[in-house]
């Protein structure tokens, strides 16, 4: 039977009303609702066809009707209206973008905060292990007690770290720290960096072997934690408020998914870059999400390849267009945020005071 487009009309209201109060709906309520110029007969045929054909069921023979996985899927891929965000919305996002934050994974964690606090759901943001060799190191002189040190890897990863000393010192120095970098550890991994080669970029730092000993130090910090699978997770609590997390077991669950980093490393391999992903965890073929959970997630990348995601992860009903809405922005907006130009002209804060 094929699904016409008043079927679709009326699907659609089924589920949107269904995200909106988590009750079953009947033909009735969409009666009342004047959506359509509809007999509640001729409503409850169609919602029976739907039922039929794998896009609704009843919960209990006396209850209305519910989304199947299929029509959660059928609304999220053609359905669901564009969202568009409101002023708060907008303000919560743009305030973590203009905080001009150094490190990607630093500005994806404050994003996953301001988009749980949006959506009402737990976020996480994944940054996945590099072993990648450096391809070359930048450094741009801010002041002459700080500057910012470019890390670029062979598979297009960006990192940066802005470094603040004790000890003044020049846009030559800086000049000689990238160049002495680049002939003794561009082309290097974390693990090919041994004595000899920290001995040669010694030697051509010359009489400033205190400023090397810095630089040393911020590039080790910075390919370990290149190397490693980060995973930050914020809001899970708030799954509690919905009823589908009351239960003990699938809330358990919940935290089993966020335990397992290699499962968002998995998750990552599939990713499509620039395209928003919703995974629901009562399909066939779900192997992520729990059942009754629906997960949506952006992959992030950098020259062309995935680095990490930022994700939302609730129950099955939830407001897939606000979230995909979020995370279509903050993707957006991260893109242009680490650009390198941006980045090496920037004087964005970090925590980091190497002199210290």
């Amino acid at each position: 039977m094929e699904l016409s487009e008043r079927k679709k009309a009326i699907l659609k209201s089924v589920i949107d009303s269904y995200i909106r109060t988590g009750d079953p709906v009947g033909s009735k309520s969409l009666t009342e609702s004047k959506q359509f110029s509809l007999s509640s007969a001729t409503i409850r045929s169609e919602m029976n066809d739907l039922e039929a054909m794998g896009y609704l069921e009843q919960p209990h023979t006396s209850a209305g009707r519910v989304p199947t996985p299929q029509g959660y899927r059928t609304y999220v891929d053609s359905l669901m209206e564009k969202y568009f965000l409101g002023m708060e919305e907008l303000e919560v996002l743009d305030e973590v973008m203009s905080g001009k934050l150094v490190e990607v994974g630093r500005l994806m964690d404050e994003a996953a905060k301001a988009i749980g606090q949006i959506t009402n759901y737990a976020t996480f943001a994944f940054m996945g292990g590099s072993g990648s060799p450096v391809e070359r190191y930048e450094t741009v002189y801010v002041d002459e007690y700080s500057f910012l040190l470019i890390m670029i890897r062979g598979d297009g990863t960006i990192r940066n770290r802005h470094v603040k000393l004790m000890e003044p010192i020049t846009p030559e120095l800086l000049v000689s720290a990238k160049e002495a970098l680049n002939t003794t550890m561009s082309g290097l991994s974390a693990e090919q960096i041994n004595l000899s080669v920290i001995l040669e970029f010694e030697e051509k730092m010359g009489e400033h072997r205190a400023f090397a000993t810095t630089v040393l130090r911020v590039v080790h910090e910075m390919l370990g934690s290149y190397d490693s699978e980060k995973v930050h997770i914020d809001g899970v609590t708030k799954l509690l408020s919905y009823p589908e997390f009351m239960n003990v077991s699938k809330f358990q669950s919940i935290l089993s998914l966020f335990e397992q980093r290699q499962r968002f490393a998995e998750l990552m391999q599939h990713a499509v870059p620039g395209q928003t992903s919703v995974i629901l965890g009562d399909e066939e073929k779900s192997e992520f999400a729990p059942p009754d959970t629906g997960f949506v997630f952006h992959p992030i990348t950098v020259g062309g390849k995935v680095v990490g995601a930022i994700g939302v992860i609730g129950p099955q009903r939830m407001d897939y267009k606000k979230v995909v809405a979020s995370l279509d922005y903050f993707a957006a907006g991260l893109t242009e945020q680490i650009e390198l130009p941006d980045t090496a002209q920037s004087t964005r804060k970090d925590d980091d005071h190497a002199g210290k």
